[in-house]
């Protein structure tokens, strides 16, 4: 069976795995960051008893960024606001004045994009590249409380007036969430459904898509992700990554009390958003479980199946993966399409899993090509698989 044909059946089966595993009742990662250059950075799996080094500080923070993305303001004080493959973003409070949340945040190592680039100063500086340990599997879902540990080794809120100070121990504690999920199913037309199915087997209409995707945009942060793959999630959005990993492309998935803001107006009029709510129109969904908190993280190693593993299977049901039905077919991988300036301007969708390359600037400021904003009208639904079984490095 080839490396495609695994991950599709990986992605639609019924793992029978789940009732005996071995994962904490609520606790699945602790992870443990001194803020120094040099400082240790590591995980456990045993509620902080014993630890597993996966990188280091090279540069700490001393500092908050006062006016944090809009999302921030939607999760609980000293928490987790967003993860993704090239940050993870911590908020403190909301500034009383503005209301914006205050955050500072974790990077990986190399080129600094998003959010994080707008006061370095509040920004801790990893070893880790783009897309792996905390940035790729061994990171927080939005939510994650966050402590500072003092000298006794006792864990403590963050205050709302926070900062992070040179020397600081964080603690960060990923949590298992109340109810297991094994996939989660939207149906890429007005008024579709959105259909969460639990490790039991059990299925719930948790809401509705009220608006399709149907393109693909210029998200940064895909650069750092794969085709297929979770990009980000914070309170506001889920980043799917449609280019390999090295170039641009993908779409969002946003609530719709979100898409309504007005910083966002430009949502109305592009394409590379699906607009999902409840079905009940009072309720809003910014900061909800389980699309915007609690349960989803990057998580992805190119290798797992090409790396000569014993533990390949355990590895890659460990991943988080999003496929597609497309035109008549059933699931598939998700489409392979990358925005590429260096592309022809003729480019046309290949065949048999192969990636389009589309032709179009990568400045936000340029208009998208036909091709790019209708580069998903044949999609009829797409599934994200969460983690199914833990996977931990020696």
């Amino acid at each position: 069976m080839n490396r495609i044909a695994i991950c599709i059946l990986l992605g639609t089966l019924t793992v029978a795995t789940w009732p005996g595993s071995t994962w904490a009742a609520s606790e699945e990662l602790r992870i443990r960051l001194e803020n120094r250059a040099g400082g240790a950075i590591a995980v456990s799996r045993d509620a902080g008893n014993s630890w597993l080094q996966i990188g280091q500080v090279i540069s700490a923070a001393n500092a908050v960024n006062r006016h944090g993305y809009n999302a921030s303001r939607w999760v609980p004080d000293g928490t987790v606001a967003a993860t993704a493959v090239n940050a993870i973003h911590i908020k403190v409070a909301n500034a009383a004045q503005t209301g914006y949340g205050i955050t500072f945040s974790l990077v990986p190592a190399g080129e600094v994009v998003g959010a994080a680039t707008r006061k370095y100063s509040s920004v801790i500086v990893t070893d880790m590249p783009p897309g792996t340990g905390l940035f790729g599997g061994l990171g927080p879902q939005v939510g994650s409380p966050v402590y500072v540990e003092d000298t006794d080794g006792k864990l403590n809120k963050l205050a709302d007036d926070f900062h992070p100070a040179i020397g600081d121990t964080l603690i960060i504690v990923r949590q298992q969430p109340p109810r297991r999920i094994r996939y989660i199913d939207f149906i890429n037309e007005f008024g579709g459904d959105i259909i969460v199915t639990y490790a039991d087997g059990n299925c719930e209409v948790i809401g509705l898509v009220m608006r399709p995707v149907c393109g693909i945009g210029r998200f940064e942060g895909t650069r750092y992700a794969a085709a297929g793959r979770l990009r980000a999630n914070h309170a506001g959005v889920i980043d799917i990554s449609t280019s390999p990993y090295g170039l641009v492309g993908g779409f969002q998935i946003i609530p719709a009390s979100h898409a309504n803001d007005p910083e966002v107006s430009y949502i109305k009029t592009n394409t590379q958003w699906m607009v999902v709510g409840p079905r009940h129109h009072h309720k809003s969904w910014k900061g909800a479980a389980p699309l915007f908190s609690g349960y989803l993280y990057p998580s992805y190693r190119p290798d797992d199946l090409t790396g000569g593993y014993a533990n390949w299977l355990q590895r890659t049901l460990s991943r988080c993966q999003v496929l597609a039905k497309t035109g008549e077919g059933d699931w598939d991988l998700l489409p392979r399409i990358a925005l590429d300036p260096q592309a022809p301007a003729t480019s046309r969708p290949p065949e048999h899993h192969r990636t389009w390359h589309i032709r179009a600037s990568l400045d936000v400021h340029d208009p998208l090509p036909a091709a790019a904003q209708r580069a998903l009208m044949n999609l009829r639904a797409i599934r994200i698989r969460l983690p199914q079984e833990p996977y931990w490095p020696q």
